[in-house]
């Protein structure tokens, strides 16, 4: 089995689509707010956000490393903030991937959402927090070579801070397909805002 480096979720990612949104848990005292202002420790009044749009980050690819690669040129997220929580609860609206493939063509290939995850934001230092996945599913489908592979993406971690999303050796788990799916694998992708977005309290 080999492991697998995607394309942003979620993400699925993406998502995943939440980089800047959910929550995990955090001490009582403190609140997770994604901030479309950063001028104080807080978000001010007014200044919170309640939808997020996340894209691949320039020069970057998707890559789903199993028995056979495939990569994905493009990936949009959108996610809607759900309120100022502990955490702060946010949910997938729409996660699309383009430019999917085996090849130079990157044309062979779709990755789709199935389940468009929740996700939990918690805040852990200024403009810093950790976005989690408690649900979602993603597939990925090369029917010329028999691939047809759903992933679990409940659990996803992402790193939330500076305007970008980052999952870093985070754990994905094939849930049933045909041919060459792996059990598990590992997911790393670098997503960023369309406009700025900061973890505030």
């Amino acid at each position: 089995m080999r492991l697998i480096k995607t394309f942003g979720l979620a993400a699925l990612a993406a998502v995943a689509a939440m980089a800047f949104v959910g929550a995990t848990s955090a001490p009582a005292e403190t609140s997770t707010q994604a901030c479309t202002v950063h001028t104080s420790l807080t978000c001010g009044a007014g200044n919170g956000t309640s939808s997020i749009h996340l894209v691949l980050a320039s020069g970057t690819v998707g890559e789903l490393l199993a028995n056979i690669d495939v990569l994905c040129l493009g990936v949009l997220t959108e996610a809607t903030a759900l309120g100022l929580g502990n955490p702060q609860l946010i949910h997938g609206v729409s996660m699309s991937w383009t430019g999917c493939g085996t090849g130079s063509a990157h044309n062979n290939c779709t990755v789709s959402a199935q389940e468009l995850p929740l996700a939990n934001l918690l805040k852990t230092g200024l403009d810093e927090g950790v976005l989690t996945f408690t649900n979602g599913r993603m597939r990925t489908q090369c029917p010329n070579l028999g691939i047809d592979c759903v992933y679990d993406t409940e659990g996803f971690e992402f790193a939330d801070g500076g305007g970008h999303l980052t999952a870093v050796n985070t754990v994905v788990k094939e849930l049933g397909g045909k041919f060459v799916c792996p059990d598990e694998g590992i997911l790393d992708t670098l997503l960023e805002t369309l406009t700025r977005s900061y973890v505030l309290g």
